[in-house]
């Protein structure tokens, strides 16, 4: 038998036949369980690596959210925050230095805040928020355990802004700006 008879008797064969059987390759719900296995522990694996760096973000300090004890004084409940970081374990060291209502950059925020997209997010009319948001300056010094933790310590100065529950009556830390510890401590 020459390649022309073999090249003659694949021309007989109908393309039908040819698709129909790659389609009952035995082999192909094997490889699509394959494929989905592969998937679902890739999903595994991300979701896993997700929650270790949330975990090592709280951890480090890269998110660390305020312990606060809200107050019907602002100023009282930005300084429980500032002293209760001395129970975090990579806190050695507090000090509250000053804690004040800065009218000015109220007055400023609330003026970004009054009608903005995140303002409505968050469910804040313009009446709320000219009665129950107030911006606090705090200055303090803190030190950290630098085996725990990558935050600079030192001389730290930060605006707290706080939204009063209506009901209530309690100021609620709802941000504040990263602390700025590159100012030079003042004499006291």
């Amino acid at each position: 038998m020459n390649a022309g008879h073999i090249l003659d008797a694949l021309e007989q064969i109908d393309d039908q036949y040819i698709l129909e059987a790659r389609d009952r390759n035995p082999l192909a719900p094997v490889k699509k369980f394959l494929n989905l296995k592969h998937a679902l522990v890739l999903a595994a694996v991300i979701t896993a690596l997700l929650s270790l760096c949330g975990f090592a973000a709280y951890k480090f300090g890269w998110f660390d959210p305020w312990l606060q004890k809200p107050s019907a004084n602002p100023t009282e409940t930005v300084r429980s925050a500032i002293e209760s970081q001395i129970h975090k374990d990579y806190t050695s060291r507090v000090h509250v230095r000053k804690i004040i209502i800065d009218e000015d950059e109220t007055a400023r925020v609330a003026a970004m805040y009054t009608g903005s997209e995140l303002a409505k997010e968050r469910g804040w009319t313009d009446g709320y928020l000219a009665d129950h948001f107030v911006v606090v300056w705090a200055e303090y010094d803190v030190v950290y355990d630098h085996t725990k933790t990558f935050l600079d310590d030192g001389y730290t100065q930060q605006y707290f802004y706080l939204i009063r529950d209506a009901e209530s009556g309690q100021w609620t830390i709802v941000d504040n700006t990263s602390p700025n510890t590159g100012a030079a401590a003042p004499d006291t």
